[in-house]
């Protein structure tokens, strides 16, 4: 099964039409990105659905890079 970092990153990889060589852990979502809120509801839509999970608003709503979305949907996945 593959790694959570790298099925997040192909989900960048794909919501951005993102190089997967780009994708690091520390690329900010909005500075980097450019993310706004829209982008950001259905990249959570993209989250839940790829892991199966719930991520309220308020656990995105401060993120700030791709590493903090990996640490999100691992601390999911372990409850």
């Amino acid at each position: 099964m593959e790694d959570i970092e790298e099925r997040i990153k192909g989900l960048f990889v794909k919501f951005f039409q993102m190089e997967p060589q780009e994708v690091t852990l520390e690329v900010n979502l909005k500075n980097d990105l450019e993310m706004d809120s829209t982008e950001v509801v259905e990249l959570v839509l993209a989250l839940e659905k790829e892991f199966n999970i719930r991520i309220g608003d308020s656990e995105i709503t401060n993120r700030h890079c791709v590493g903090d979305i990996v640490n999100i949907v691992k601390s999911k996945l372990e409850q």
